[in-house]
């Protein structure tokens, strides 16, 4: 007898819970929060991110050598190899190209204001405030592009069809590449690229 009880007492309870079940509404999702059009919105911030970062070491690693070693290549490279201010300068080039088409803005191929090539600067001042120009500028692409307007088509790029978005991104591909290039060329000259200094 007192078995029996005990087995319909759970039937009761397991019907009672599923009874409470049935009644408790599940909670309604949340609406959907709008983009806006002046946020960036967290793919283009994580975008920016990267790109501040390589920046940062840019800019430090043309800090980092003489007017003299501006012109310095590894032994045994090519002549058509850019040398190391050639190398800065290809980059301060080809951030008004990605940049400048992220923001609609006509291009005149891998050049500065006018047409300027940076690679024909020869000292680091020049260098130093060609590269801050430039980066300058895609600051300024970052804040005209946002989640919302980001996948916005591009079809004038060398590098095919792409994105507002996707235009930024490969910028940051781009001198992150030429980075590399920069850290073997420091390490060739004896010096501590500022991505491997302590404390950075």
């Amino acid at each position: 007898m007192r078995r029996a009880i005990s087995v319909l007492t759970v039937f009761v309870l397991a019907a009672a819970v599923v009874v409470a079940a049935q009644q408790t509404k599940p909670a309604a999702p949340a609406a959907p929060k709008s983009v806006s059009m002046t946020a960036s919105g967290p793919i283009t911030i994580s975008i920016k991110s990267a790109f501040n970062e390589v920046k940062d070491y840019v800019l430090r690693s043309a800090s980092m050598v003489t007017d003299q070693e501006y012109a310095f290549k590894p032994t045994g490279v090519p002549a058509d190899v850019r040398s190391y201010g050639q190398l800065l300068g290809h980059i301060a080039n080809a951030n008004y190209l990605f940049c400048g088409a992220a923001m609609g803005a006509a291009t005149q191929g891998e050049r500065g204001p006018g047409g300027a090539n940076a690679e024909d600067i020869k000292t680091k001042v020049e260098m130093g405030k060609a590269l801050a120009a430039s980066f300058a500028y895609c600051d300024k692409a970052f804040n005209a592009v946002n989640d919302h307007n980001g996948g916005e088509p591009i079809t004038t790029l060398p590098i095919g069809d792409t994105t507002k978005l996707g235009a930024l991104a490969f910028n940051n591909a781009h001198i992150f590449e030429h980075y590399g290039n920069i850290v073997t060329y420091l390490r060739a000259m004896g010096k501590v690229p500022p991505s491997s200094q302590p404390g950075r």
